[in-house]
């Protein structure tokens, strides 16, 4: 009896145990990278031999069904599979192993949803911080040129923490409106694009959203692209790391193709010129050879020194994370007198509880910068302008003479040598007045989500940007610009001016999503979010001229002197402006995916703005996308492709920011305005300054696109191809209007404007083994503006003096100039061709023709390699630009015959027209007609170019021989920015955002060396 009680109870427990096994249960884990520890957004976890799955989220994170037993199979491209056994635990964490880094990132990321690749139907592409970290760049937006087609990164200035990069994705969407995309920073937007306080070796990743399927979420701020930055974190249950990255480089001036005459050489042709046309100075052969170069050049410019160091640290525990950095950055400008230090403090944090039902996170940046800044670049002011100094300035004069002081000065300049004595007050300028500015920002962010059930989760995220400037300037008491400008009963002199500027933007964000599997291949996911933000500005500034010198302190307000009753020379002006704006939104958002295969997405949201009155307050968009995975079809088995993607989009976006004054301008474009001025005997009298129109609206972009992906032999050969079309309609322009009303023109919504373009990137290992990578990438994209309609008679538009104008069938910023026809052989003046394509030497406005020229590249791109051999490693990328066109007018300078004597000159001018020499290039130096030249297209010039943007070399010490330095990793590199740069662009920078260049700062060559180490 007990012998069989026995075995009955044994077959029961057997029972038990293989019910048990056999009982599904929900498992939880993180799926993180072997080799740091970081989390692996949007990779997939499947349960082999089935189709069912699901995708990590944006911390690593996942939940499924399984049993005891199971094979789960982590899949995420770059990355070697990775398989685990489900077993009594109901968390199961996964590392799995980079195999070789793509250069297409499989992951689309923006504020709302993280999509897998091959689940997403969207134009976008996503930078990681492989290509970021240690990059010798005071802002991140430099990082990212070349390397995303079709964003256009133009510098105008390479002066550290000059907020002077314009950023277009897909050509130009306005025509007075803002045209820079969305910047969004860890969910938070941006209410600028000032980035110079942000520390780059901070960013995770960067995704740029390009069509309608992936920027109409965005609605009424969406409308030119969206930009989204994820900052690093660390993952659960994970031991604490530490990271230092350091760099320390220098920066040049890069060269340029001018060919300026040395010391003697502008003496000798100063004589020969006096020789020719008694212009100039009647030098002698003594003088000639006293001449001395004055290296105006090195009295203004310097090698820059740059360093910038970060320490990290990151740790996890099973229910929290945290990742925390600390980042100190010294750049010194290649301008005497300029620099950016910097401060920053991250922390990002999240946590779960114990079910993993409830997440939250939060993201403090904290950063502090510190800038010196100079005044007059772009002008030719020449007691302003430091680069006119340095490259205008005859080379025969020498530094020496100026003493320092201001009767040295003076004397120089009221006694000597007049305005030719430019450098001499450059050097007084330099001396004597200074501008700083101080920036503090502050980006918070919050979130916290709860799991209501499998399928349904609620959540909500709130964002501060807050942001304070302030900006100091003086101008000291013994300055000649402070006492050439005063009144001539002024006693005293100096100036000071301080501006003080504050934003904070507030944005609010609850969501509702579901989610749901059917029969393991339909997916549905929906969302519905209500979005709010809140913005504030306050400007306060004070200026004050007149101080004390006994008691006057540089860079302070002593010696003050107070208003007198006779004048109000020393009376301080002050002034304090505010200003608020807020956007008010709901949408949603659908997605459907059957087995990866095919997927429809939809977007709809409705945006209420500030700018426009109640009838137009609110705006509507929306989009469509779908695509068809064409190598998950089972015809496709056994091919060459791993990865083939039909997708397309449909949709609108809207911009709110007609007139381009960013988020707080704008405010009263529906209101009749009124600006105080002096009138009759000089009595206070108001002025209209402008007309209402409430009838204004958004502008509205309607997008569409059709890409193709694709993957080959493993991956080996990858990349994608885009073809768009964007049109803008309701243009805000000024459409005419009789003057009786006060104004020649009412600004209107009137009008649109095209952008067709097609977009490749494309990547191939060449080799690809267990110890060598090689592998060549390339991407370029074409973008052809267009405007369609203007409100002006005859479809086009010339203010009478630009170089460039509108015209229908044209592009934005077009030349419209006379044809430049030679030199007149006969007398040598210049020779133009007049309407009908005579030659004329005196052509009128009625010669101008549109010359299809505009300084917006046609084409733009980047291409280059990525090498890795045993732990040595090299990059390079070369960028490029082709038919972008633009007036040099540092050219105009150093080659007018009417400069001679007062700058100066490229050694080419001395090719001049003489009646022995009929065939030069420049004119006879008494032509009569020189003052036509500025106004033909002799001076655009084509500054396409191909750059050596960045290249690097290093080594990557392998962990096992870092053991006995308790190390975890160590890298050591070497690399360059700006290396080499061909093109015809005579210039030191081929790269602007300007139509039209003189004495401007240039974007520097750098060459730097770091070092990554991890403990």
């Amino acid at each position: 009896m007990k012998s069989k009680f026995t075995w009955i109870l044994t077959l029961f427990l057997v029972f038990t145990v293989q019910m048990s096994f056999a009982q599904e249960k929900t498992v939880t884990g993180v799926v993180t990278a072997k080799d740091y520890g970081d989390p692996v957004p949007g990779a997939s976890v499947m349960i082999e031999g089935t189709k069912f799955g699901v995708e990590t989220d944006m911390e690593g994170r996942y939940s499924l069904k399984a049993k005891p037993g199971d094979r789960l199979i982590v899949k995420f491209t770059g990355f070697k599979d990775a398989k685990v056994t489900v077993g009594s635990s109901n968390t199961l964490n996964i590392s799995i192993v980079e195999e070789a880094a793509e250069e297409l990132e499989n992951l689309v990321i923006d504020v709302y949803r993280t999509t897998s690749k091959p689940k997403s139907a969207v134009a976008a592409s996503t930078v990681t911080s492989k290509t970021i970290e240690g990059r010798p760049n005071a802002s991140f937006i430099q990082t990212l040129q070349g390397q995303v087609p079709g964003l256009n990164i133009s510098t105008g200035s390479g002066q550290p923490g000059d907020n002077n990069t314009t950023v277009i994705l897909r050509g130009l969407g306005s025509i007075n409106g803002a045209v820079e995309p969305l910047y969004v920073i860890d969910g938070v937007p941006m209410s600028s694009d000032r980035f110079r306080s942000l520390n780059p070796n901070d960013i995770d990743n960067i995704t740029v959203l390009k069509d309608a399927g992936a920027t109409a979420i965005y609605g009424n701020r969406g409308a030119n692209g969206v930009i989204v930055v994820n900052t690093k974190r660390a993952s659960f249950a994970s031991d604490l790391e530490v990271k230092y990255v350091g760099t320390t480089g220098m920066s040049f001036l890069q060269d340029n193709g001018y060919n300026l005459m040395n010391a003697k050489e502008y003496r000798a042709f100063e004589r020969q010129a006096y020789r020719d046309y008694r212009i100039g100075r009647n030098v002698t052969q003594a003088q000639i050879d006293a001449a001395r170069d004055g290296n105006w050049v090195d009295v203004f410019f310097r090698d820059a020194i740059a360093q910038n160091h970060t320490l990290s640290f990151s740790a996890g525990s099973k229910n929290l994370s945290s990742y925390t950095s600390v980042g100190y950055a010294d750049n010194e400008g290649i301008l005497k007198n300029t620099g950016l230090k910097r401060f920053n403090f991250r922390n990002n944090l999240n946590g779960k509880n114990s079910d993993g039902r409830l997440t939250f996170g939060t993201n403090i940046s904290a950063n502090y910068s510190k800038s010196n800044l100079v005044t007059g670049t772009g002008t030719n002011g020449v007691n302003q302008n430091f680069f006119l100094g340095a490259f205008q300035s005859l080379p025969y004069l020498v530094p020496e003479e100026y003493e320092g002081t201001y009767e040295s000065i003076e004397s120089l300049i009221n006694t000597k040598y007049g305005l030719v004595g430019m450098p001499f007050l450059l050097m007084d300028k330099a001396r004597t007045s200074a501008m700083k500015q101080d920036e503090f920002k502050l980006i918070a962010s919050g979130n916290i989500n709860y799991q209501l059930s499998d399928d349904w989760s609620v959540g909500t995220s709130l964002g501060a940007d807050y942001q304070t400037i302030n900006q100091f300037s003086y101008i000291s008491t013994d300055a000649f610009n402070s006492r050439y400008f005063a009144a001539d009963d002024q006693d005293y002199y100096g100036s000071i001016g301080d501006i003080n500027e504050r934003r904070v933007v507030v944005t609010s964000t609850t969501n509702l999503r579901w989610n749901k599997v059917f029969n393991e291949k339909h997916e549905l996911k929906m969302g519905g979010y209500v979005e709010y933000i809140k913005a504030h500005y306050k400007n306060s500034s004070i200026s004050k001229e007149g101080f004390d010198p006994i008691f006057w302190t540089p860079g302070a307000a002593t010696g003050w002197i107070d208003d007198m009753p006779t004048n109000d020379y020393y009376a301080p002006t002050a002034s304090v402006s505010f200003q608020n704006s807020g956007l008010f939104s709901y949408f949603g958002t659908a997605d459907y995916d059957y087995d990866t295969k095919y997927g429809v997405s939809l977007t709809g949201r409705r945006d209420a703005s500030f700018r426009f009155v109640d009838d137009n307050k609110w705006g509507t968009f929306w989009s469509v996308s779908a695509r068809w995975n064409i190598n998950n079809e089972k015809f496709m088995e056994g091919s060459i492709f791993n990865d083939l993607k039909i997708r397309g989009s449909y949709g609108t976006a809207g911009n709110q920011d007609i007139a381009g004054t960013g988020l707080f301008g704008g405010a009263y474009l529906y209101e009749t305005v009124f600006a105080s001025s002096a009138g009759y005997n000089k009595n206070p009298s108001l002025d209209l300054a402008q007309l209402p129109n409430r009838a204004l609206q958004w502008e509205t972009i309607t997008s569409s696109n059709i890409g193709l992906d694709f993957g080959i032999f493993e991956n080996r050969l990858r990349g994608s191809v885009d073809v768009y079309r964007k049109q803008t309609d309701d243009l805000y322009q000024g459409v005419p209007l009789s003057a009786i009303n006060g104004t020649t023109n009412l600004m209107s919504n009137f009008g649109s404007l095209k952008n067709e373009g097609v977009e490749v990137i494309v990547a191939g290992d060449v080799i690809r083994t267990k110890n060598t990578r090689l592998t060549l990438n390339a991407n370029g994209s074409y973008n052809k503006n267009t405007v369609v309609d203007i409100p002006n008679e005859g479809g086009e538009f010339w203010n009478g003096t630009s170089l460039t104008g509108l015209r229908e069938g044209g592009k934005i910023g077009e030349f419209y100039l006379t044809r430049y026809a030679g030199i007149n052989p006969a007398n040598g003046n210049y020779l133009f061709y007049d309407k009908d394509g005579n030659t004329t030497e005196t052509p009128v406005d009625e010669d101008r023709v549109w010359t299809g020229k505009s300084s917006l590249p046609v084409y733009q791109g980047a291409f280059g390699f990525d090498f890795e051999h045993k732990g040595f490693f090299a990059t390079a990328s070369f960028t490029f630009a082709k038919d972008v066109w633009r007036f040099d007018n540092d050219y105009f300078f150093f080659t007018q015959p009417s400069f001679i004597g007062q700058n100066n000159m490229s050694g080419e001018v001395r090719d001049y027209w003489t009646p022995t020499n009929t065939g030069a290039e420049f004119p006879s130096l008494t032509a009569r007609n020189l003052d036509y030249i500025g106004d033909s297209d002799y001076y655009v010039k084509d500054a396409s170019y191909i750059r050596l943007r960045y290249a690097t070399l290093g080594y990557n010490f392998n962990k096992k021989d870092l053991s006995f330095l308790k190390l975890s990793g160590l890298r050591v590199f070497a690399q360059a920015e700006n290396l080499v740069t061909w093109t015809k662009w005579k210039g030191w920078d081929a790269e602007s955002n300007r139509g039209v260049d003189l004495g401007q700062y240039p974007t520097p060559r750098t060459v730097s060396f770091g070092v990554e180490v991890q403990f």
